[in-house]
């Protein structure tokens, strides 16, 4: 009836199959998003334009009594640019050469950030798509704040004092996502 799955922690994209009954479609996403493993997370609703409109306001409420958060999702027929939260920032687009976002908390990237751009967080940076630009994690300088990629081929990655530069040719993603994160004061790379 519905497909519920981890985008990366802490944010869960729920897209809705088939929806008959909204008392039966509570019950479902109660049983698949019970236990500590999702408190506290974000959640997406990735097709609520299939949904009846008030149904999408009291799955959100209902979420939210589940101990998530809504990350209000743009439709696709208005611009679809950054959606904020307290300590969380989407981005919903890849970003191109220039471009550069800035926030103070964590910031997730709905799509690749080119090279030439860049990515500031105080927090952490999770990208889902390709890095080929600049990530600037933990900016005030936090060493315990991370880097995540579907592919990591990045210009540059900053992780509180530390700097991982990369030359032009030298990068090639594994195919595999992966985190970076510092260790023995060094950034180093591992698979997710």
């Amino acid at each position: 009836m519905i497909d519920i799955r981890g985008v990366t922690l802490p944010v869960i994209s729920i897209r809705i199959k088939e929806a008959k009954d909204l008392n039966s479609l509570k019950e479902e996403i109660k049983s698949k998003v019970k236990g500590k493993l999702f408190q506290g997370s974000y959640f997406i609703i990735e097709n609520p334009q299939d949904l009846p409109p008030d149904w999408i306001e009291e799955l959100e409420d209902f979420l939210k009594e589940l101990s998530l958060e809504s990350i209000k999702r743009i439709g696709s027929k208005e611009k679809r640019k950054e959606v904020r939260s307290d300590r969380l920032l989407v981005v919903d687009k890849s970003l191109r050469s220039g471009q550069k976002v800035e926030h103070n908390g964590d910031v997730l990237v709905l799509g690749d950030v080119n090279k030439d751009a860049q990515v500031v967080a105080v927090g952490n940076i999770i990208i889902m798509g390709t890095l080929r630009g600049i990530a600037i994690a933990g900016a005030l300088g936090d060493e315990e704040a991370v880097v995540v990629a579907l592919k990591m081929e990045p210009q540059q990655i900053r992780i509180g004092k530390k700097i991982a530069i990369s030359e032009e040719s030298e990068r090639v993603s594994p195919g595999y996502p992966e985190v970076a994160r510092v260790e023995d004061g060094m950034i180093v790379l591992e698979k997710v």
